[in-house]
């Protein structure tokens, strides 16, 4: 019983672990700012770093599937995806513009 995924479905199981993913990334911020863990950092840190990877990824099987009929599944994917893709090329220029003013 082997069904085949398509590319919308892929992607939009992508979408769902990316808020998963942010899920984990809010509580590690609330753990950190109530001081209950000492090396917040990391448990911030690391799954906005797979939810970016996995942004691409999906954004991925978003355009391979692109000729999928329309569904909410892949508008929600789309959403998610490219939102999280946005952020993630917004989080790097801001950096590099960081980076610029310390230097300058």
């Amino acid at each position: 019983m082997n069904k085949v995924k398509t590319n919308t479905e892929k992607s939009f199981i992508y979408a769902m672990i990316i808020l998963l993913l942010f899920v984990i990334t809010y509580i590690g911020v609330f753990l950190k700012v109530w001081n209950s863990i000492p090396q917040g950092e990391f448990i911030i840190g690391v799954p906005f770093l797979i939810a970016g990877y996995l942004g691409v990824v999906g954004s991925i099987y978003l355009i391979k599937g692109r000729k999928d009929k329309i569904s909410v599944k892949k508008v929600i994917s789309l959403t998610i995806n490219i939102g999280v893709m946005v952020l993630f090329i917004g989080l790097i220029i801001n950096n590099v513009i960081d980076i610029k003013n310390v230097f300058n």
